[in-house]
């Protein structure tokens, strides 16, 4: 946000969270950023979207984690299976699918501690309980604070991806506009390791 504000700092931006669609015509909502499938975007009726960003997931730890092994990121998948594994509730097949990608048996590729929200599992790794499968660009923060560090170079790449969706039929009003370009800007730097900055 202070991105974007500092681009365009005539634009007010209202948070609020939802966690399923909505009807826009019963809210005062310009847009919506949302993260789903293809699938779930084209289904949310009377909306338009613009794909933003894939959700490719990276294993991550507490570079402690690995110290503790004596060794240090990134280490191989088999050196993974080994280790806690920290489990996302919302992706409850997210470790056993990147253990499959990288051609690794591991049998506890579904046990571990479960958590709801991608930032408590992230917070969990940082304090050393495992290894978290998140969205890098969620965690781009604690990786350059050196809180945490990228376990293992083997991307997941996800089928879910991250869109701004707006009403079908209404008109672009011009903060939505200014709004969206500097998403659009923010996402492109994203995509290719840079920060969303605008």
């Amino acid at each position: 946000m202070p991105a974007l504000a500092a681009v365009h700092p005539e634009l007010t931006v209202h948070i609020e969270t939802r966690t399923r669609p909505f009807l826009f015509a019963d809210t005062a909502f310009d847009a919506a950023l949302y993260a789903g499938t293809a699938e779930q975007v084209t289904n949310w009726a009377g909306t338009r979207a613009t794909r933003l960003l894939t959700e490719d997931m990276v294993p991550v730890c507490s570079p402690a984690l690995t110290a503790g092994l004596g060794q240090t990121a990134p280490l191989t998948p088999q050196a993974l299976a080994g280790l806690p594994l920290l489990q996302q509730s919302t992706r409850p097949t997210a470790w056993r699918q990147w253990f499959d990608a990288a051609g690794v048996a591991a049998p506890m590729a579904l046990s571990g501690p479960r958590y709801e929200l991608f930032s408590m599992t992230a917070a969990a790794a940082a304090q050393g309980l495992g290894l978290a499968l998140v969205p890098r660009l969620l965690v781009e923060p604690e990786l350059a604070r050196g809180e945490l560090v990228v376990a293992c170079d083997q991307v997941l790449p996800g089928d879910r991806a991250y869109y701004l969706v707006q009403p079908e039929r209404a008109e672009e009003r011009p903060a939505l506009s200014g709004f969206k370009a500097w998403l659009l800007r923010a996402a492109r730097g994203a995509a290719v390791g840079g920060t969303p900055s605008g």
